[in-house]
């Protein structure tokens, strides 16, 4: 009987192919724009170099050169500048490229100060001509969250609105990116346990590899140990609608997210609500915004607010940040405070009232007081006036005491009447 081989046995080819696959779909795809882009560019030049392979074999001089001027003359097809994002993203799969073929990081080597020195005054450039804004993920507004759960949509009596329902509190209390692995989440990857009070809780036990997390750096180590707990005796008990969920999944199949049947073509005593088939990639990537226009909400979202969401509002209920790194995922503090620096627009409302009062409390254009002024006012002439009707009272005490003693009782009856500060005004 020939003895089992301890190692396995590769090909060039097979070793190739796992450097390769170190680098994500979309690394792959961006450093595949970067080489057509710079292709284009040097093709449509006409200069010494017509296509990137021949930069691959240049001396690093003439790659400086090159990519300084790349920096300041690359546009989009229409002509117009890139956006600052784009920019960034096209000078990094280019960094990719070069990495691989000429072993040199054309944005940290001292070598190419010169064309980046160029690539961040394009960047100065770019904010001139408002090509520098970012676009960042809104958080989901309170309003919209409570028309979520009162819509029919995220109800559990239909095989689509539960699965919605799930995929919603999945995003949100796992903090995960709205598309990233969303596709490849299995059943099996999560378990239902209980902690030493009895809550029963949902855990992900199965981490794959993020864009944080990839596996290639030794040090990092990827903790994220989220809980989705139950809310016992309450409609919106995310563990309700995940063990619901999870018991209506086709027996025979190991994806997470399956095809729902139609609701007319099952009951709600029926054992399997889902098809022995997945949901598309791209139905899974949209479905934030399809939920969004369904539930009406007020703008169109995406997955990754839904992430958004979870950081926002951890952030405002006084959750550290090394907490929240713990379920988001993220290297570090600054990355997670890109996120809570942002204002919600219940925040952005609130400080544009304060700047309004501020102007309703003021003296308006044409010099008319404020409410507030005038209110003040009216205030000081009662105290006046009362004042005097007292005075008058008490000239008659004086006509007949002329002493020392009856204007003491007329301070003593203003002391009692009148505000401290009128007092002293009056008397």
């Amino acid at each position: 009987m020939a003895e089992t081989s301890r190692f396995a046995s590769l090909e060039p080819e097979d070793l190739t192919k796992i450097l390769n696959d170190r680098d994500s779909k979309n690394t792959k795809n961006v450093i595949g724009v970067a080489k057509r882009i710079i292709g284009d560019y040097l093709l449509e030049k006409d200069g010494s170099f017509e296509t990137i392979q021949d930069l691959d074999q240049a001396c690093t001089e003439d790659v400086v050169k090159t990519l300084r001027q790349f920096y300041g003359e690359v546009r989009k097809t229409d002509g117009t500048l890139y956006a600052k994002k784009s920019l960034i993203t096209l000078r990094f799969g280019l960094q990719k490229h070069f990495i691989e073929t000429r072993k040199e990081d054309i944005i940290n080597s001292e070598h190419y100060n010169a064309a980046n020195d160029m690539f961040k005054a394009m960047m100065v450039a770019m904010k001139k001509e408002g090509k520098a804004t970012v676009n960042h993920k809104e958080p989901i507004c309170p309003e919209d969250l409570q028309k979520l759960y009162k819509h029919e949509h995220f109800f559990l009596n239909t095989p689509e609105a539960l699965q919605k329902r799930v995929f919603f509190e999945y995003l949100y209390y796992f903090c995960n990116r709205g598309r990233e692995n969303i596709r490849d989440v299995q059943r099996d990857d999560f378990e239902l346990k209980r902690d030493a009070k009895g809550l029963r809780y949902v855990r992900v036990k199965v981490l794959r590899q993020t864009k944080n997390h990839r596996g290639d750096d030794f040090t990092d180590v990827d903790d994220k140990d989220g809980r989705m707990y139950e809310i016992p005796g309450s409609a919106n008990c995310p563990v309700r609608s995940f063990t619901k969920y999870f018991s209506k999944l086709h027996p025979d199949r190991t994806d997470f997210w399956q095809r729902p049947k139609l609701a007319s073509k099952t009951t709600e005593s029926a054992d399997v609500w889902y098809d022995n088939s997945p949901v598309g990639k791209n139905t899974l990537g949209n479905l934030m915004a399809k939920i969004s226009e369904e539930c009406g909400l007020s703008r169109r979202y995406t997955n990754h607010c839904i992430r958004t969401t979870c950081i926002t509002v951890l952030d405002e209920g006084g959750i550290e940040t090394r907490h929240i790194m713990g379920l988001s995922g993220h290297k570090s503090e600054s990355a997670v405070k890109s996120y809570c620096k942002r204002l919600s627009s219940t925040k952005k409302h609130e400080m544009s009232n304060i700047l309004s009062e501020t102007i309703q409390s003021s003296t308006s254009s044409n010099g008319e007081l404020s409410e507030k002024r005038v209110k003040i006012r009216i205030q000081q002439h009662q105290y006046v006036i009362m004042a005097l009707t007292y005075f008058l009272m008490m000239l008659n005490l004086i006509k007949y005491y002329r002493t020392f003693q009856a204007m003491s009782q007329i301070r003593q009856t203003f002391k009692i009447l009148f505000p401290p500060h009128v007092v002293q005004q009056l008397v």
